[in-house]
């Protein structure tokens, strides 16, 4: 062997001890806790780990997950902390609910990120420096380590700056990653005669006439509320009646909060553990001492977000929900108290309003057991035929 032969001998294995390092560095420790006292033993090391965030936002925060555990979940042990650390230090925690699902005709077994209605974004907590292939490829090896039954893992409603949004890049053949909706918000650091030039002239032109109409009533009134007492307290009572007014009540869907007492134990105990921080907002519009419009918000250190929003549908001829929304921003670019207001999903009505988008994702792995390829197949092969729909569909003849 010649001297240059030599050299990249050494080379590739200096090279190949690099990389096996590296790996080596990447293989985070694995172990579980589950439901509500499985989440009380590990409440330290999650306050570690968002100490350590990106970016914080309300569903990471551990009384968002202790308050569904307590009012939402109907089955608290089915619900598994995995937590990863790397030389004894917690670097992640990992979420997942067992479940068993028909997913096109197909009997599963899911790992899904806490899956309810009332949760609209979800996230893993995973500290900065910490990459997202890391933590699952740890996480995978534990679950096989432990022979842990599972078809498909589900990563739902999960916004473009999660570290798993990453994984959509990965070239990993047995995930799917899809768009799933956007989270839209404005940005309130400016005038908001400035905000509102951005509107179409059509909905410029709505907003003053209900404006107009709203300065002709009496008693008209913009209450914010952010700390704990009994101004919070009625402020919260008003805003259930208000959304139990119309199409969510009894008469309609049945789905208001008030008529589910796990739903009103939820909100509850949002405003029993986190409003002492003033992380709960509840917004209320009246008219002659009664509510036309509230809402239901959570803030962060920069965002406040609009969780739920009612009007009185009996009031609709003052648009009362732009109106509430309408005060909610001026109130906060005057008082500096948020950067941006986030409706936590994209409402069409909100549209109007000129919103920027966040991507928003719903990432799957599957596993190599006969339902997980299954399921894949038929998902890969909807995904072909979609894209060949959008390749040959018959394009409108120019004119």
């Amino acid at each position: 062997m010649n001297a240059i032969d030599q050299d990249l001998h050494s080379r590739r294995r200096a090279f190949g001890a690099s990389s096996m390092a590296a790996r080596e560095r990447a293989r985070l420790d694995v172990t579980v806790a589950s439901g509500l006292s499985g989440l009380q033993e590990i409440t330290s090391e999650w306050g570690e780990i968002v100490r350590r965030l990106g970016r914080r936002r309300f569903y990471h925060w551990y009384a968002w997950h202790r308050s569904y555990l307590s009012a939402l979940e109907l089955d608290p042990a089915a619900v598994y902390f995995f937590v990863l650390r790397t030389g004894g230090r917690p670097v992640a925690i990992v979420p997942l609910k067992a479940e068993r699902q028909r997913r096109l005709g197909i009997a599963v077994r899911v790992l899904t990120l806490p899956p309810h209605a009332h949760l609209p974004l979800r996230d893993v907590l995973c500290a900065s420096d910490i990459a997202a292939r890391d933590v699952v490829e740890s996480l995978l090896r534990f679950l096989r380590d432990q022979r842990f039954p599972w078809d498909v893992i589900r990563f739902a409603d999960v916004i473009h700056e999660s570290p798993l949004a990453a994984l959509r890049s990965e070239r990993w053949w047995r995930v799917i990653a899809r768009p799933a909706k956007t989270c839209d918000f404005l940005v309130c650091d400016r005038p908001y005669d400035t905000i509102m030039h951005s509107f179409s002239r059509n909905f410029r032109s709505n907003l003053t006439k209900a404006r107009n109409k709203l300065m002709t009533e009496s008693g008209v009134e913009f209450e914010s509320v952010s700390r704990p007492g009994p101004d919070m307290q009625r402020c919260f009572a008003e805003f259930l009646e208000v959304e139990a007014s119309g199409w969510k009540g009894s008469a309609g869907t049945g789905s208001a909060i008030k008529l589910h007492p796990e739903l009103r134990r939820f909100y509850e105990s949002l405003i029993a553990e986190i409003s002492p921080a003033g992380e709960v907002v509840l917004n209320c519009l009246r008219v002659a001492g009664v509510p036309i419009a509230a809402q239901f918000c959570v803030r962060d250190e920069d965002t406040l977000y609009v969780l739920k929003l009612a009007y009185d549908e009996r009031h609709a001829r003052l648009a009362p929900g732009n109106m509430l929304l309408e005060r909610v921003i001026q109130s906060g670019i005057a008082s500096g108290s948020f950067r941006h207001v986030n409706l936590v999903g994209d409402p069409p009505w909100f549209k109007d309003w000129r919103p920027q988008e966040m991507p928003v994702f719903t990432i799957e792995l599957y596993n190599g057991t006969a339902a997980g390829l299954a399921l894949l197949a038929i998902r890969r092969v909807k995904q072909w035929q979609r894209s060949i729909f959008y390749r040959y569909r018959p394009r409108p003849a120019r004119r």
